[in-house]
């Protein structure tokens, strides 16, 4: 499919768009951000050419969202589909990818975490439109969890609780900069590879090189 130069530039202009919102929400904060504040950071000289694109604010941090989550699971579907079929080695080769990414990404990764928990804060549950195909990486942890069972000492905490606390452990190291002091990227990954077994399993459990 061949763009026209009009589809172009509306391309372009909606991924600055979605670029300077999460500059603006990660230095302000979602609260301390207006529409106007998004429009000013991209450019456009009225708010019509921004209305164009995006009718709100929130319209502009579900399409961050659901962009940061698509790139995200791109990456881990990577690993998924090029390790060994073991569950254990799936299971540990998609940890890390989703670590690293979360490392490699920390502005993007903040910014969805701190998005989800604040619908599930409100709502009492997942927002509708993480749920509607965009966590395909966290579906695939969840379905590993429930194999590892069957060979290996995971802790009899329900399965998604035990997901929580890995994903809240990530979360947390990732977000905070200082965490690791000056370990390189690779040493982080790792750690925090290490603490998810910590968490994962009863027993100690040999990490899989």
């Amino acid at each position: 499919m061949v763009l026209t130069d009009d589809e172009k530039h509306s391309s372009h202009s909606r991924t600055l768009i979605l670029q300077s919102a999460l500059q603006l929400f990660s230095t302000r904060g979602y609260d301390g951000t207006s529409i106007d504040d998004i429009r000013q950071a991209t450019g456009f000289k009225s708010k019509a050419s921004l209305y164009t694109h995006f009718k709100n604010k929130e319209e502009v941090a579900s399409a961050l969202l659901q962009n940061i989550l698509v790139e995200r699971d791109r990456a881990v579907m990577l690993a998924y589909t090029m390790t060994d079929p073991e569950p254990l080695q799936k299971f540990v080769a998609i940890t890390r990818a989703f670590v690293t990414w979360g490392v490699s990404h920390r502005q993007e990764y903040a910014f969805c975490f701190l998005r989800v928990q604040q619908e599930i804060l409100i709502q009492g549950k997942a927002p509708s439109y993480v749920k509607e195909g965009s966590l395909s990486s966290d579906l695939l942890l969840l379905n590993l969890l429930q194999e590892l069972r069957r060979e290996y000492p995971v802790r009899p905490i329900a399965d998604y609780a035990l997901f929580s606390m890995m994903i809240g452990m990530i979360s947390r190291v990732i977000i905070d900069q200082a965490a690791f002091g000056p370990a390189n990227q690779e040493t982080r990954v790792e750690h925090i590879l290490q603490a998810c077994f910590g968490i994962l399993f009863s027993k100690p459990v040999p990490i899989p090189a």
